[in-house]
């Protein structure tokens, strides 16, 4: 049977044995609700295994998808638990401007994506953005070296998502936290898998009426609790769209990390190759920027009413499912909950999948397995998936801080990844040497300036954060024009 298939009898076995602890709970309809939804993603992944006939089609989905399938993919890969759960958290807290750095800086990175790189990357027709590095410098070893730097920071970036689902399943079901991370990395394991891009494109579209649903409804049950005049009361008083914002250095730096930081991410590029054409890449980019713009405005909101309505929470995270769970109408919360979940799982999927495309391809096919049939390279990518699950897996168990998986992750893309991408699309002279300077110096420079930041030597975080990509742009400048001048 394949591992899919196996994956497939685990989870249903495991929900079904959590659904009847859940039935007990006062609100059987809302458990039923979401257990179904969980339910439904892992059939979506069965019955789309069948679509992925090649490595084509499970990698870029035929290069097929329409504006409205790529959009709702880009769309709901982006929003998940950090714009969700983590902006409505920092609302909570009072935290405004890492609140509005995080929503106007990672929906900046999908409309840049869309305005410079959507068209050039998508013209040059490849499976993933590991891809690149190889084609563009004529070194095989920068695609594999490139894909192993996104495999590990992407290990970080699903653990991300499975605390964060594990959290919500926690917060609705009672379960304890073991239970609850394995059931969440699992169910996403097993549906994405079997059906690949295909899998994950679909079910991003159903997810993404979710947790659009999902957010309407938060917005109509804060608005209901306190009304108009007291919601635009308490966003003042909470400094929500405080100018002096704009002032912070803060602002600026998180704006540069993640906006920037972000554009080398395997997940989004891997849409941009599955986009029909050049139009369709760029246009689902632009409109998926500025719905994750409204998520996050929504979830601010969900924060400073939830600091009004329950200003004692032990936890800022809790703010968004609290809302959800208690404030909200019987059968509403369950569909609502499954839309917070919904948010989550579309960005997990998404990063389990890319990153073990880039391994399958990149590393073992490009330099260890050139004759491997493309039958043995799914085969791969799919044992890629479920390493990299039961990796997140381990590491959720280990450390239950999505924050601090994200910014690990992301910040190991923007220091050795971004530079080499940009000055190798844009400057035509930016040569092998220069790329592979970059990206190693970039990424040695963040190890040692993360060292830095724990032993007390620089304090402020950004240092580290834009120090790395500083160094990685002058190490590729400098090597490049070296090169050109012997």
């Amino acid at each position: 049977m394949p591992c899919g298939g196996v994956l497939l009898i685990l989870v249903l076995i495991s929900l079904s044995l959590q659904l009847g602890s859940a039935l007990v709970m006062p609100a059987t309809v809302d458990a039923a609700i979401f257990v179904a939804y969980l339910v439904a993603l892992v059939a979506i992944g069965y019955i789309t295994t069948k679509m992925a006939r090649g490595f084509e089609d499970f990698s870029v989905a035929g290069r097929r998808l329409k504006l409205w399938l790529a959009f709702s993919t880009v769309a709901a890969t982006w929003i998940g638990g950090g714009i969700t759960i983590g902006v409505a958290a920092r609302a909570y807290a009072g935290r405004m401007i890492g609140a509005w750095g995080t929503t106007i800086g990672f929906g900046s990175t999908l409309v840049l994506l869309g305005l410079f790189y959507a068209g050039p990357l998508r013209r040059l027709r490849l499976h993933t953005l590991a891809d690149y590095y190889s084609e563009r410098f004529g070194r095989p070893w920068l695609g594999g070296l490139s894909g192993l730097i996104m495999y590990v920071a992407y290990v970080f970036a699903v653990t991300a998502q499975v605390v964060a689902g594990a959290v919500l399943l926690s917060t609705v079901f009672e379960w304890d936290y073991a239970t609850s991370t394995i059931v969440s990395g699992g169910v996403v394991v097993a549906y994405t898998v079997m059906g690949g891009l295909w899998a994950v494109a679909l079910t991003d579209f159903v997810q993404l009426i979710l947790i659009f649903a999902g957010i309407l409804a938060a917005i109509a049950i804060g608005v209901g609790y306190v009304g108009l005049g007291r919601l635009s009361v308490l966003l003042g008083e909470a400094g929500a769209f405080d100018p002096r914002i704009l002032l912070s250095i803060n602002f600026w730096a998180l704006f540069l990390v993640l906006s920037l930081g972000d554009i080398p991410a395997p997940d989004l590029v891997q849409r941009v190759y599955a986009s029909k054409d050049d139009r369709t890449a760029g246009y689902s980019s632009i409109l998926a920027g500025i719905s994750y713009y409204l998520a996050g405005l929504t979830s601010v909101v969900v924060g400073v009413v939830m600091k009004y309505l329950e200003p004692d929470l032990p936890d800022p995270n809790l703010a968004y499912p609290t809302m959800v769970k208690y404030f909200l109408p019987v059968g509403i919360s369950g569909l609502v909950l499954s839309g917070l979940m919904a948010a989550i799982m579309s960005n997990a999927d998404s990063m389990l999948l890319a990153p073990s495309i880039v391994l399958a391809k990149n590393i073992i096919k490009d330099l260890i397995r050139r004759d491997m049939s493309e039958a043995e390279l799914l085969k791969i990518t799919r044992y890629a998936i479920v390493v990299l699950g039961v990796l997140a897996i381990g590491a959720g168990l280990a450390r239950a801080d999505v924050l601090y998986w994200l910014t690990l992750a992301f910040d190991v893309l923007f220091a050795s990844l971004f530079v080499p991408l940009t000055l190798g699309l844009f400057w035509s002279r930016f040569n092998w040497q220069g790329a592979a300077a970059s990206i190693v110096l970039g990424a040695a420079s963040r190890i040692v300036l993360e060292w830095a930041l724990i032993a007390g030597v620089i304090v402020e975080w950004w240092v580290a954060s834009l120090g790395a990509p500083v160094v990685s742009l002058v190490a590729g400048l400098a090597a490049t024009l070296l090169a050109q001048s012997r």
